[in-house]
């Protein structure tokens, strides 16, 4: 394909055999118990896939954004909560470490986190709404030496395996609803007095991503904990947050693939009135090249805009695309796989319904897919003056 080259195709390969000797043995079991993939993760920070985009100074390897979308789609097809985990490592909470710490902040928590050693995770959502900042309600307030935070987040990921939460607080008497500004970003280890940490909360889909609720009663933490600019943290976030949606085209690409091979293969061996489905009815076949259709479309637009990407565009709208389309195409592939298994595919054990679960929680999940309709919208209309 016209995006790999010599390099991406060394570390895919790695990816693919990471994949089959490791994930796919576990993949079911990690759906069906919901425990965090602690191993998984750990393992994935040791072959270099946490910090495949963190320069080498701080402990990765340097490389392009389109190496991470290979690495992301590639273990997506088997485990996408492993991708869930690893966004909101690398991409949210790393991204934000990275575009605002200081090189002593960067060399002290991107080292670690890039190798796997240290576990990341964003506390940014409120009960309000994700993108609803003005209506923020933790706080953090300078009392000598250290900050104090009290409040609380919602749907956060990675919470209770987590060594350390970037915590969006509000630290101006009220955020700016024009500019925004009044948010800063916090290093909070995990452990401190005055952090509570929920237990996950069960749902739909993404088993194992370890989401749920954190709050401050109280929460002291050195005045150097401050991450960036005081009350000037929201551009990184916007950033960092795009990079998340980004990594939505391919993690809902593989979630789309996954679900496809196993559609095909069963519709291939599986027998009705003496041929196989494939050969005995059209509709299975037809089935089968509109679900094949979108994958590649998807495909398409997913490496175009990361090729953008590494050519230095931020690229804010088709970022958010990405997640909105990928989502579609996800959950329309995997519905139609269940559809080609009849009665088994709503069967757990036969491992094609989490594909589905999977992708309705991208739809939600970050942000949903019609609050990015609206963001997308106004990015055109911009665009255009």
């Amino acid at each position: 394909m016209w995006f790999l080259n010599e390099d991406r195709e060394v570390i895919l390969n790695s990816v693919k055999e990471f994949v089959r000797a490791e994930v796919a043995p576990v993949a079911l079991e990690i759906d069906r118990t919901s425990e965090f993939p602690v191993d998984l993760f750990k393992r994935a920070g040791e072959l270099g896939f946490l910090g495949v985009t963190v320069p080498a100074e701080y402990g990765g390897s340097g490389a392009d954004q389109t190496t991470l979308a290979l690495i992301l789609e590639e273990i997506a097809k088997t485990l996408p909560v492993l991708t869930v985990a690893m966004g909101a490592h690398s991409l949210l909470a790393g991204g934000l470490i990275q575009m605002l710490g200081t090189p002593e902040q960067k060399k002290q928590y991107l080292v670690p986190a890039a190798t796997g050693e240290m576990i990341l995770a964003c506390g940014s959502t409120e009960a309000v709404g994700g993108d609803n900042q003005v209506e923020f309600s933790t706080r953090a307030v300078l009392d000598g030496e250290e900050w104090v935070l009290d409040g609380s987040k919602v749907l956060i990921s990675n919470i209770g395996v987590a060594d350390m939460y970037v915590v969006v607080a509000v630290t101006a008497d009220a955020v700016d609803p024009i500019t925004k500004t009044g948010l800063s970003a916090f290093l909070v280890p995990a452990g401190t007095a005055g952090l509570g940490v929920g237990r996950p909360e069960h749902k739909l889909g993404w088993h194992g991503s370890a989401t749920g609720s954190i709050s401050f009663t109280g929460c002291r933490i050195p005045k150097e904990s401050l991450l960036g600019p005081l009350g000037g943290c929201l551009p990184a976030m916007f950033v960092s947050a795009t990079a998340e949606f980004l990594s939505c085209g391919p993690v809902s690409l593989g979630i789309a693939e996954g679900a496809y091979a196993m559609a095909l293969e069963y519709s291939l061996e599986r027998k009705q009135q003496g041929q196989a489905l494939f050969d005995r009815f059209q509709v299975s076949r037809h089935k089968l090249v509109r679900m094949y259709g979108e994958i590649e479309s998807l495909r398409a637009l997913v490496y175009a805009t990361y090729a953008e990407r590494d050519r230095g565009e931020l690229c804010l709208a088709q970022g958010r695309l990405l997640k909105v389309k990928g989502a579609e195409v996800s959950e329309y592939v995997a519905r139609e796989a269940i559809q080609l298994f009849g009665g088994v595919g709503t069967v757990v054990e036969t491992g094609v319904e989490r594909y589905w679960r999977d992708a309705k929680v991208m739809a939600i999940g970050g942000a949903s897919v019609e609050a990015l309709m609206d963001v997308i919208a106004g990015l055109i209309k911009r665009k255009l003056a």
